[in-house]
């Protein structure tokens, strides 16, 4: 028996990118979530629920994060990686 994958619903999604994303320009990627119905902020705020993390660049000794990471964090948003990301907008891939 086949089992359906639970497509995510970004149509009750506020979605926040941080660092920098390898398989598409951050325009692209807020596209493809306005695209899919969800809504895009480039702030932090309350009406955030998924925060996209790409790759954080930081120097040898400074800790791999960023503002909105850290935000998203103390404040319980959802986190994902851009091959999650990926999969939510494409999830027959």
């Amino acid at each position: 028996m086949h089992t359906k994958l639970k497509v995510f619903d970004l149509r009750n999604e506020c979605v926040l990118f941080t660092g920098t994303l390898t398989g598409y320009t951050r325009y692209e990627a807020q596209q493809l979530v306005i695209d899919s119905g969800g809504k895009v902020l480039n702030y932090c705020s309350t009406a955030v629920t998924l925060l996209v993390v790409g790759v954080i660049d930081k120097g040898l000794f400074e800790e791999l994060t960023t503002h909105k990471l850290t935000w998203a964090l103390k404040h319980e948003v959802r986190i994902i990686g851009e091959t999650e990301f990926h999969q939510l907008i494409n999830p027959s891939h």
